[in-house]
């Protein structure tokens, strides 16, 4: 979720100065903007290892900064708001992003509740997925996590049945396919997105955790019928088990190359609950992301190590080297030029599969696959649709030719 900020209190909260002194016995590890952040996650965060950061040459426009693309306002608020060590002005500042943000997800829970009432009237089974039913679930507060969009697991029967019901409701797609590209997109993708008004993305509406090319095929099937009720803002709704959700939320965060420290923090949140990891390492197996699991463990355990984490160690050993590298790029706010980056991220999710097969599968269907990008690029009539391959691999050689 975006948080809207002024230059002012920008400006503000960078020439304010916290005066408290401070020692370090031991040298950080990361810049003491991204530190601070850290510390502010961990579950067991003490008043010295914060107060440790607050230091006069303490930026506290990076600060904000970070913590709005970490999606981590929520627990800068709650950690450093209040604190008699902290001048006015950068709690000011904070509170007045946190207020925004906390209204926006009370507007996102009723919303919520009222798709969700509408797809039970037409009896169509939805599952809430992220958004603010996970921010209660780990949280117990559904503005103390970050979060842009409403998501909605269906099956795939269900998708023309929901997508009439979200248009019911005033949502408009934001993609508009022919009736050939339609058919593919439902093979191939896994999401349509709607909005309503002057949100434009304001809600997902899946029928699979992941594009098809990644080779990753959950049986959604079986999720519904593992599903749990909770309880919601008065209402009943269901959502992904605890085992099924630490699997999805991981390989979420793959997919996005754990690029934010709030997904790893979900991560983290959810192994500190009791959780049968054996079934937990056995899905990830039959799926080929036990990397991925592992890679996610070992970020979560490095970064939010300070309160214990339930998951066995077993499953932090292998990836350290894949691990370090996206720590860095976490801490150092890393970014490629653009013309690398579609060829880095390959190499990336090749990177993160273990097995051979699933690597294999993974780079054919993606060179093989035509993607809405073709059919936007390319106006091909549907008796014509086969042709579209062609213009995949053709682009594909026209990006590798600007990488020589």
């Amino acid at each position: 979720m975006d948080i809207v900020s002024s230059q002012g209190d920008l400006d503000l909260a960078a020439s304010a100065q916290i005066e408290v002194a401070t020692t370090r016995p031991d040298p950080v590890r990361f810049e003491p903007e991204f530190e601070l952040l850290l510390a502010c996650c961990r579950e067991s965060s003490a008043e010295h290892s914060l107060a440790e950061f607050l230091t006069p040459s303490l930026r506290w426009d990076s600060v904000l900064r970070l913590a709005d693309r970490h999606r981590l306002l929520p627990a800068l608020y709650a950690s450093v708001c209040n604190r008699d060590d902290l001048p006015g002005s950068i709690q000011s500042a904070i509170r007045a992003r946190f207020e925004g943000h906390a209204l926006r997800v009370l507007r996102f829970s009723a919303e919520l509740s009222r798709i969700l009432q509408h797809f039970a009237d037409r009896e169509i089974q939805a599952l809430a997925h992220k958004g603010p039913v996970l921010a209660r679930l780990l949280y117990g507060d559904a503005a103390m996590r970050q979060f842009g969009d409403l998501d909605f697991l269906v099956r795939a029967r269900d998708i023309v049945r929901t997508r009439s019901a979200l248009r019911e409701l005033g949502y408009e797609p934001r993609l508009h396919l022919s009736p050939r590209q339609e058919e593919a997109y439902l093979r191939s993708g896994y999401e349509y997105v709607f909005g309503l008004n002057a949100e434009k993305n304001l809600v997902e509406l899946q029928w699979q955790i992941l594009p098809r090319f990644y080779s990753v095929q959950f049986d959604l099937d079986e999720i519904f019928q593992r599903s749990v009720e909770v309880e919601f803002d008065g209402h009943r709704l269901r959502t992904l088990r605890h085992q099924d959700l630490m699997l999805v939320l991981c390989v979420h965060a793959a997919k996005h190359e754990w690029e934010q420290l709030g997904m790893i923090r979900d991560i983290a949140t959810l192994a500190r609950f009791e959780l049968d990891w054996r079934r937990i390492e056995a899905e990830a197996r039959r799926l080929g992301i036990l990397r991925v699991l592992r890679i996610s463990m070992l970020l979560a355990r490095n970064l939010f190590s300070s309160g214990a984490l339930g998951f066995p160690e077993f499953l932090a050993a292998g990836a350290e080297e894949l691990t370090s590298e996206i720590q860095f790029k976490l801490a150092s706010s890393q970014e490629d030029e653009p013309e690398n980056e579609s060829l880095r991220r390959f190499r990336v999710m090749m990177r993160t599969r273990e097995r051979w097969r699933d690597r294999m599968r993974l780079a054919w269907r993606l060179a093989s696959t035509p993607s809405v990008g073709e059919w936007q690029t390319v106006n091909i009539p549907d008796w014509l649709f086969p042709l579209y391959r062609g213009v995949r691999v053709g682009r594909l050689l026209g990006r590798l030719a600007g990488f020589s």
